[in-house]
């Protein structure tokens, strides 16, 4: 088992094993800068990745030891056709949760939070369906994801559109039903980090993006990295942007401020070069401590197994505070991929070599549905396989939209076509041979489209939510739901209007004095 990955084992206080300290710790002095010939093929993978995959603009830092050795931006940072540099803000999407990790340890070095209290001591107002459940979830659970808090936790507010406080996202909370018991089994859950924002919140006495700007940003020197959207759109932000059928279109930049600790931090490739420094310098940078040794370690230290998802094969891994351990490559990795509905991003720490990698995309796209490549997550995960010489593939983006299409061309076409012809039948007023197959058939779309149209509320996201992260699909939805409701309701009607009338091949033939209605 690799010195990583702890399956089933429970993070006990400041233990860590010994082995994963000294992966943890490498001598700075001797970490060595990725060759020149490794950086050209980082280079050309993201040129290759952003073709394949329409990316609109993508950013990149590397970091050796304490040193970013190599940052570039690539592509546009919005319509106007403005460049991406290593200086444009992004939306980081989930990578923002080792920050608010980040700020947690540091408030337990100081000794305002304790690791192992139960949330309420700091948030009295969390609560779930069942009361003594919440009593036993503990600021350790939060940063571990082993709450018991289900992926959907907390509805529409933390899953799709929101605009309220990170006090009204936790009181969405209330009537969860947990989905195992607290401390035993991972589950990934933006709940939990909302909860662990405002922990930081009570504790500090500040809120949480005045709290992360103050205490980690400015100290590392992240002069272009926010907790709030007005000043990085001052400085310019990049666009962000949605595939539709394939395209990327601007969708503005996604930010949420009541889930600012769970995905909505803002940074720069350039700035976040100096925060993953300070995860290979020991909680140091530039000679200024942030977080003692041991709070690292135990921030670090893997406790459950968890999983990537498809873009990273998933291999064995599990989670720590804030941080998968683990990932796709030949050697052991501490990363965290984010995604917005129109940015992404990825940080990844290899503490072997003493390198760490982040990149940055203003553009979204993880719809969860088989046959997507995960395509932005992957992008990322294949910039860090070029650096490392490992093989470079996966589908496109490009390639997936075009089977995609095709489908939902057929389908809606094939859902049309059955709608035209019973509209038809409609004005015939032909009897069926067969009412109770014609009943059954009448059922069976009505089913059909009402499953596919109470399927986002039934998912948990809601149609807003759906329209925000998969605005194609969701529109596909739509239209195949309701061209299945309408079938069903125009097939209805023609059975009612032919319900006393014989099949056609019972009917008596027309008599001398009553012409036929074929002449």
């Amino acid at each position: 088992m690799s010195p990583l990955i702890s399956r089933g084992k429970r993070s006990c206080g400041w233990f860590l094993p010994p082995i994963l300290v000294a992966l943890l710790l490498p001598a700075m002095a001797a970490a060595v800068a990725p060759p020149p010939t490794a950086l050209e093929r980082l280079d050309e993978t993201i040129e290759d990745r952003i073709d394949a995959n329409n990316i609109p603009g993508f950013a990149v830092a590397v970091v050796a030891g304490e040193r970013t050795v190599h940052v570039r931006g690539f592509g546009e940072a919005d319509g106007s056709g403005r460049k991406v540099t290593p200086r444009t803000p992004f939306v980081i999407g989930s990578s923002a949760k080792t920050i608010t990790a980040l700020a947690v340890m540091q408030l337990v070095d100081a000794g305002k939070v304790r690791l192992d209290a139960p949330v309420r001591r700091y948030v009295p107002e969390f609560q779930v369906e069942e009361e003594r459940a919440a009593e036993r979830i503990t600021v350790r659970q939060l940063l571990q994801q082993t709450t018991g808090l289900p992926e959907t936790a907390g509805g529409p507010l933390l899953r799709s559109l929101g605009g309220g406080t990170p006090l009204e996202a936790i009181g969405e909370l209330r009537d969860t039903e947990l989905a195992g018991d607290p401390g035993e089994e991972f589950g990934y859950s933006n709940g939990n980090f909302v909860l662990a924002g405002l922990v930081v919140e009570r504790a500090s006495g500040e809120p949480f993006g005045r709290y992360v700007e103050r205490h980690i940003f400015a100290p590392l020197g992240m002069e272009r990295s926010f907790g709030s959207i007005e000043p990085a759109r001052r400085v310019g932000l990049a666009v962000g942007h949605r595939y539709w059928f394939g395209f990327a279109r601007e969708h503005g930049a996604t930010f949420r401020p009541e889930l600012r600790a769970a995905g909505y931090l803002i940074s720069t490739a350039e700035d976040l070069g100096r925060y993953l420094a300070l995860y290979l310098n020991d909680g140091v940078v530039n000679g200024r401590r942030l977080i003692s040794s041991r709070g690292l370690h135990a921030m670090l230290s893997p406790a459950r197994k968890a999983h990537l998802g498809p873009w990273s094969g998933d291999p064995p891994s599990s989670y720590a505070m804030g941080w998968f351990a683990g990932g796709p490559w030949r050697e052991q990795a501490l990363l965290h991929p984010g995604n917005t509905p129109d940015s992404s991003s990825m940080l990844v720490v290899l503490p072997r070599r003493g390198w760490a990698v982040a990149t940055l995309m203003n553009a979204g796209n993880e719809l969860d549905i088989p046959g997507n490549p995960a395509a932005m997550d992957r992008a990322s995960r294949n910039a860090v396989d070029a650096l490392l010489g490992e093989p470079v593939g996966g589908t496109s983006l490009k390639t997936f939209y075009v089977f995609f299409d095709l489908i939902v061309l057929l389908l809606v076409a094939l859902a049309g076509y059955a709608l035209y012809r019973d509209a038809r039948a409609l004005r015939r007023r032909e009897p069926s041979r067969h009412r109770v197959m014609a009943l059954l058939g009448v059922a069976a779309r009505a089913a059909a489209g009402v499953l596919v149209l109470a399927a986002p509320p039934l998912l948990g996201v809601g149609w807003s939510g759906a329209f925000l992260w998969t605005p194609d699909l969701a529109i596909v939805a739509l239209a195949l739901g309701s061209l299945l409701v309408a079938t069903a309701l125009v097939r209805l009607a023609w059975l009612w209007r032919v319900r006393g009338a014989p099949p056609a091949e019972l009917r008596a033939p027309p008599t001398a004095a009553e012409p036929s209605p074929m002449r």
